[in-house]
């Protein structure tokens, strides 16, 4: 009768743990998919063009306002 038991825990543990490893793949299929899509909306619609001049255009902002606030003088 434990054998039995035993046998049916073994058997209900390893069908969950099967069904794991597949939800994981299945996860790591849809979020390949995902990232596939998106890497080409981003190529084909100029998209990193646009980016590049935002952080160009923000690299150049904090620039200028570093060097406006290191010539200004502090109060003490």
């Amino acid at each position: 009768m434990l054998k039995m038991m035993i046998d049916e825990i073994r058997i209900m543990y390893l069908s969950k743990l099967g069904q794991k490893g597949q939800d994981l793949i299945e996860y790591a299929l849809l979020l390949a998919i995902v990232v596939g899509i998106g890497y080409l909306i981003y190529t084909t619609s100029g998209l990193n063009a646009n980016i590049q001049s935002i952080f160009t255009n923000a690299g150049n902002v904090t620039s200028a306002a570093a060097s406006v606030a290191s010539k200004t003088p502090t109060k003490t």
